[in-house]
């Protein structure tokens, strides 16, 4: 799998993570998500993107069965998990290095 897919998943559901309201309010950016998941089918088993990429795909099933609770609760775990991923790069980067 190709960096650069990888890196469109992360750019999807950071966003999407960032984003505040329910399925409909949230469409566009699950669009984009959903086609980024669809560029990056799954993740290894050592990336550190793996539990992010559950919880997204726990997102695009609760979507697609119209599950509000379902998407909120995968809403929530994707923005821990997001918040963590990056917070690892903030403090890597502040040492001089990377993530």
């Amino acid at each position: 799998m190709s960096s650069r897919v990888r890196s469109a998943f992360i750019i999807a559901a950071t966003a999407l993570a960032l984003r505040s309201g329910g399925i409909a309010a949230c469409i566009g950016d699950l669009r984009a998500l959903s086609a980024a998941l669809d560029a990056f089918p799954r993740a290894q088993p050592d990336d550190e993107i793996g539990a992010a990429h559950g919880h997204a795909r726990a997102m695009m099933s609760a979507r697609r069965y119209g599950d509000e609770v379902g998407y909120s609760e995968a809403h929530y775990a994707l923005r821990l998990e997001m918040a963590a991923h990056w917070a690892r790069w903030a403090g890597a980067f502040s040492k001089g290095g990377e993530a």
